[in-house]
């Protein structure tokens, strides 16, 4: 006598192997769907890490009165320090938010820059400058002098809100 599977054993054991793999898939997508979330949370911290401690390094080494342009939504502020990324000697720091891309712009220069111009590229004594973008989607950058307390409030959409009064440096 032989023993064989019958066609309901087969269906029973097919049904239950796809209700093992669609499980399996819901674990996985679930598993992923998060590691991605933490991911972006990693992603969003580091960036805001990484802007305030710009700012503090800067401001707490500032060595020259800070220069406010209080402008529709945002701000641009100018000042020289001794904290330099790119190894420049006192240079000049710029923060803004592009207006067309709302990205929030640091620029270190060896000289002051004069946004006033629509098409600066430049000037003839030689200015080098480095800008990098910090952060992506910022709808408001304000800063607020008071002494020597230097008073930020910073809005992007991927980021929590920067809000800090940072202290400057001997000027």
């Amino acid at each position: 006598m032989k023993y064989a599977f019958t066609l309901v054993e087969m269906l029973i054991s097919i049904l239950l192997t796809a209700i093992v793999f669609v499980y399996l898939y819901a674990t996985l997508d679930s598993v992923r769907s998060d590691h991605e979330r933490y991911d972006r949370s990693i992603r969003n911290i580091t960036t805001s890490q990484r802007i305030y401690g710009l700012l503090l390094q800067d401001i707490a080494q500032m060595r020259s009165p800070v220069e406010i342009v209080h402008e529709a939504g945002y701000d641009r502020i100018a000042f020289t320090t001794d904290h330099s990324v790119y190894g420049i000697s006192r240079p000049w720091i710029h923060y803004y938010i592009s207006r067309n891309e709302e990205r929030l712009v640091r620029i270190e220069a060896t000289h002051a820059i004069d946004f006033s111009g629509s098409s600066y590229i430049g000037d003839a004594n030689g200015t080098y400058l480095f800008a990098d973008t910090l952060a992506a989607g910022c709808s408001s950058l304000r800063f607020t002098a008071n002494g020597p307390r230097l008073s930020i409030l910073l809005k992007c959409r991927d980021i929590a809100p920067i809000v800090a009064t940072l202290y400057k440096g001997d000027q």
